[in-house]
């Protein structure tokens, strides 16, 4: 696997902004770099004209950007419609971001329902109904923009994913023809089970994959080797299928980053 494959996450980290974790990624010799469309990363109220165009210069002189959906407080299947109206619009601003930077991708979360909820069908099916409608709107936009929008699995949690499977990830896709799909491996951990069958099926739909590690109890963003997710079962599997997209490394530790790195590439 060659290091232009990879990428990097960028979070909300002390001492970091985006410009040092884009910074590292062309230390590491990386070939992307995925912002966050959340306050104190890469939200559209905070990044300037002059960073606009910098990130903009940087995608068309080869480090390839990408742009993850706001995450905090946004859920575009929240029962309340207001809220998911809400989560809605930061997710159309996420895509005009992406397109003014040079950002090829986006990727976005399909919304949780709240627990207390689950033991009433309506609620779910409601749920699956918002992600629909979000869905419809979103994608033509994307569209016209020349943005890709992936749909991520998520994990195990209080809350219960809309997307978990590979089946509920194909049901959402095969609604939605012009929808790629984004594969967390440190999500589907917490779920259990060989990633293998999952990358599989999802086929040519996939373009981006995080890579990240856990050990199974909850989404803990560790270093490769940190924990107990099959990340070389994954890589291996990526490189059977012949994916060719975007392997980002969702790791808040830029020195565990670098160590991720390394077992990549000399694995």
């Amino acid at each position: 696997m060659e290091r232009a494959q990879l990428g990097l996450a960028a979070f909300h980290r002390p001492g970091m902004d985006v410009w040092s974790w884009v910074e590292l990624a062309q230390e590491l010799g990386l070939g992307g770099v995925e912002l966050r469309a959340d306050p104190g990363i890469a939200h559209p109220d905070e990044l300037s004209p002059w960073d606009r165009q910098k990130l903009r210069k940087l995608s068309a002189d080869g480090l390839r950007v990408s742009l993850h959906m706001p995450i905090h407080g946004v859920n575009l299947t929240w029962p309340v419609r207001s809220v998911a109206a809400a989560s809605l619009g930061e997710v159309i601003r996420s895509l005009e971001l992406a397109a003014e930077i040079g950002a090829d991708v986006v990727v976005i979360h399909p919304g949780r329902l709240p627990e207390e909820y689950l033991p009433f069908s309506k609620w779910l099916e409601r749920s699956r109904d918002l992600l629909r409608f979000a869905l419809g709107l979103l994608l033509p936009r994307a569209e016209k923009l020349q943005v890709k929008l992936a749909l991520e699995n998520l994990g195990n949690g209080r809350d219960r994913g809309l997307v978990q499977t590979a089946e509920e990830h194909l049901a959402i896709l095969s609604e939605f023809p012009e929808l790629w799909a984004c594969f967390d491996l440190g999500h589907f951990h917490t779920l259990g089970g060989s990633p293998r069958e999952y990358i599989r099926a999802l086929s040519a739909r996939l373009i981006h994959v995080h890579l990240h590690d856990n050990r199974g109890d909850w989404d803990a963003h560790l270093p490769l080797g940190q924990g107990s997710a099959p990340w070389r079962e994954t890589l291996a599997s990526l490189e059977e299928k012949g994916f060719s997209g975007r392997i980002i490394l969702e790791i808040p530790d830029p020195w565990g980053l670098r160590l991720s790195v390394q077992k990549i590439l000399s694995r």
